[in-house]
């Protein structure tokens, strides 16, 4: 090809990978405006949603296998830095350990408690999951300001391409292929890049100053972090350090390549 040709196509690229990019982020952006919007005057009233198994403080016996990404140290603790002042507001919700912040590459079943099916076909999951990660290159993810529904509040996350959601539907197509779609997208259809960073297990102390905290962070610059590897874990819902168990790490680059977890 002349390179004058070649040049007029790597433009074209250029410009439609950035159109699909500006795209997908003004998706994201209405998705996590119409949580806070549907959500912030219930909060701002107390008007929540309580999580039964949290304000009974039982053990979760739900179990999922989920492909994750985990947030840089940096994020970690700009986040709970943020935690830090609702805990002095209202200590009684139920806050993540920075060690339990990530972003959900895709849930490939929802935790259940009827999970014995499901993990009796991990080989499959896993088998799906290598074929659905052997090209994703390494992608970054900001993450500005928070939303919010009725039962949890998340840090909003912007991909920095179209990375994330292609290898989701890659993934998707991997499980179909497999006949393992009974449990995926079960609650909805994961597009969005966000962390959830708590649930609500009590009634709120002071709901107005609640409310204000947050509104102080709706556009908070938490930071931004490159993801280099994901991981594939078996998990309760609340992804529980005392519960998620690691399986496999895969590397992000040209060749991704799983690695077996290292023994706990």
């Amino acid at each position: 090809m002349p390179l004058q040709f070649a040049s007029i196509a790597n433009c074209r690229t250029i410009l439609q990978t950035k159109f699909h990019l500006n795209s997908q982020r003004q998706l994201i952006s209405a998705r996590y405006a119409q949580l806070w919007d549907g959500a912030i005057d219930f909060v701002r009233r107390g008007e929540i949603i309580i999580d039964p198994l949290l304000a009974r403080r039982e053990a979760d016996r739900r179990r999922g296998l989920t492909v994750l990404a985990r947030p840089a140290a940096e994020i970690q603790q700009s986040v709970d830095a943020f935690l830090n002042q609702l805990r002095a507001i209202d200590p009684d919700q139920y806050y993540y350990h920075p060690s339990e912040l990530h972003v959900t590459g895709l849930s490939l079943f929802t935790a259940t408690v009827d999970h014995e099916p499901y993990l009796s076909q991990y080989e499959k999951y896993r088998e799906a999951v290598q074929s659905a990660l052997s090209a994703p290159p390494p992608f970054s993810i900001e993450f500005t300001g928070v939303t919010l529904s009725r039962d949890a509040i998340m840090i909003q996350g912007y991909p920095d391409s179209t990375v994330l959601n292609e290898m989701r539907e890659t993934l998707r197509k991997a499980l179909q292929t497999r006949h393992l779609t009974t449990g995926l997208d079960a609650r909805y259809r994961l597009e969005t890049a966000h962390m959830t960073v708590v649930r609500f297990r009590h009634p709120l102390r002071a709901s107005q100053t609640y409310a204000k905290a947050l509104e102080n962070h709706r556009n908070h610059d938490f930071g931004r972090t490159s993801v280099q590897e994901l991981h594939l874990v078996k998990n309760d819902w609340y992804m529980s350090r005392s519960v998620v168990e690691v399986l496999q790490q895969y590397q992000l680059s040209s060749s991704s390549t799983p690695q077996d977890s290292p023994p706990a």
